[in-house]
Formats: C-alpha cells, sequence, structure tokens
C-alpha cells in the first residue's frame, strides 16, 4: 500500500509566467501531465490512496482531491476543475507578488499521510475465499508498512521566511519515513530549500526546463516508492546548497543574524525582525578601555 500526496503551486503569477515563456498551451500540458500521474498512481493498486494538495497566498482549502472519499471517484474532473477555479479566483486579486507559502500546506499532507498509515496497519483483511488466517498472519499483515511519500511541484523558488518552519517539517518528515520527492519548474537550477528537502528525506529533485518534459519527468522518478529506487539508476545530483535564506534579501548567506522569535534568517543586524516584528536589543556590548591620566612630576 501506498499513499501519494501531491503539492501543487496554484500562484496565477507563477502559471502566467511559464505560459508567456513557453506558449498559451503551457497551462493545458501542466494540468494533463498532473492528471496522467495521478491515474498512473491510483492504477497501480487498488489499496494505493492519493491526496492531492494546492498551495498559494490566497489558498484556503488545500486539500482538493482525497482518494478516500467516496464522492472524490473521478480523479482528473475533480483535479483540474478546482486547480482551474484557484488559479481563476487568484488572477482576480490585485498582489503580483511572486511566490507560494509552502509550511501550511506541506504541514497538512504530513498529518494526514501520518493518520492514513495508522488506519492502515490497523485495519486486517482477511481472504474471504481462502482459509481462516492464524493469529501470526493477522499479526503480521496488521504490522505491514505503509508507504508514504509527497511530490512537490514548484513554479517560483521559495522565500526565506519560511526556513525555520521549513527544515523542522522535513526533519520530521525524515523521522517518519516520508519521502519528499521535488520537480521545479522554476528559472533557479538549484531549487533552493526544496532541494534540502530532498536530500533529507531521500528523494529525488528534478528541474523541469520546459513544462513538456513534467510527465516524462513524474512517470520516471516520482512514480515508483524510495524502496525500489535502489534498483535502478541513481539520478546525478550536483552537491546540494545548505546554505540558509535570508527573510530580508532572499539571498543564500552563510553566516548571518537568526531571530529568537521566529528563527529566521537575516543577513544583517537589524533592531526589528522582517517577519515577526520583534524587537531587539543588544546589552552586551564591548566598552571602551578607560585610559588613565599619569602626572607627570
Amino acid at each position: 500500500m501506498s499513499t501519494l500526496s501531491l503539492l501543487v503551486e496554484a500562484s496565477s503569477c507563477s502559471w502566467g509566467k511559464l505560459a508567456c515563456q513557453h506558449g498559451d498551451r503551457t497551462i493545458g500540458i501542466i494540468l494533463r501531465a498532473i492528471v496522467s500521474f495521478c491515474n498512473a498512481h491510483l492504477g497501480q493498486s487498488a489499496s494505493n490512496q492519493l491526496l492531492v494538495f494546492a498551495f498559494g497566498r490566497n489558498v484556503e482549502k488545500k486539500l482538493i482531491y482525497s482518494s478516500a472519499r467516496s464522492e472524490d471517484r473521478n480523479v482528473s474532473s475533480v483535479v483540474v476543475d478546482h486547480l482551474r477555479d484557484l488559479l481563476q479566483s487568484d488572477s482576480g486579486n490585485s498582489d503580483a507578488t511572486m511566490g507560494a507559502p509552502i509550511g501550511p500546506a506541506l504541514a497538512h499532507a504530513f498529518c494526514h499521510m501520518k493518520k492514513d498509515s495508522q488506519l492502515a496497519t490497523a485495519d486486517i483483511c482477511d481472504d474471504s475465499l481462502g482459509p481462516a488466517a492464524s493469529n501470526t498472519d493477522k499479526s503480521d499483515s496488521s504490522t505491514e508498512k505503509v508507504s508514504t511519500r509527497a511530490v512537490v511541484i514548484s513554479m517560483t523558488p521559495i522565500i526565506g521566511s519560511e526556513h525555520g518552519s521549513l527544515m523542522n517539517l522535513f526533519f520530521s518528515a525524515a523521522k517518519q519515513s516520508i519521502c519528499v520527492d521535488v520537480v521545479s519548474m522554476s528559472d533557479d537550477l538549484t531549487g533552493g530549500i526544496l532541494q534540502q528537502a530532498a536530500d533529507i528525506t531521500g528523494g529525488s529533485f528534478v528541474h523541469a526546463e520546459k513544462p513538456q518534459a513534467l510527465l516524462k519527468i513524474l512517470m520516471t522518478n516520482m512514480l515508483t516508492d524510495a524502496s525500489y529506487r535502489k534498483t535502478f539508476s541513481k539520478l546525478s545530483h550536483c552537491s546540494v546548497d545548505y546554505r540558509a535564506s535570508c527573510a530580508c534579501h532572499h539571498t543564500l548567506v552563510s553566516s548571518g543574524w537568526v531571530c529568537s522569535i521566529c528563527l529566521s534568517v537575516l543577513c544583517q543586524y537589524t533592531p526589528i525582525c522582517k517577519v515577526c516584528k520583534a524587537a531587539f536589543t543588544i546589552t552586551n556590548l564591548p566598552k571602551k578601555p578607560s585610559r588613565k591620566r599619569t602626572l607627570r612630576s
């Protein structure tokens, strides 16, 4: 059994930028790739579960599809309709800021996968046509391992204000054996902090240069579970950049100031935090040595 959470960025500015760069058919190509990947995951096994989340600045309901619900049987129409509605509603806003916060949607996905894995391991399914299962067989089936992983489709780099919360989520996912795969469609080849997420959780990070390559990447690198990827050739990754992104200028820094309240990284000292607006004071400033005057006789 495998539980997959697919997180798609639902920012109209990001989708519009890709459409301007690669043509008017870009939106349709991306939607068809997402739907084909979802149907392929559900078609692998009848016990597989699928969760689709949308993250953005104006997205209130982040879970747009769940295969566990009886009314959501047609994944193609449900996912396409919800994404189109979110993009149309977001395009009417006056805010043209690039990027979308992914932290709340990622935490929501991890909670759902943890809950579904606990319910699946507690449920014992007996074969009604075969012989009755013994107590030892039931105990073995109840402890069957459930594969949980998340696939993130990002179109803009993640801003530095989420660095602290995202790192906590990534280490929590690694502890719970949740694999995070990332497909980056932005201009940044490194992917920023999302590349760190794939490296920490044992997932794969792939940069899609064109929207036409999205379906190939999803089917080739993201469809199988992490336990089966040992038999395939590994992707050639460059060195992962673990530098933090500052919240003030959104640039990677090797050393800086860390807010004690929200753990945001700042490239230079400021008396007020850019993220949580906390005020800081430095009390232990070095004092200048006092010079004593000497009297000449």
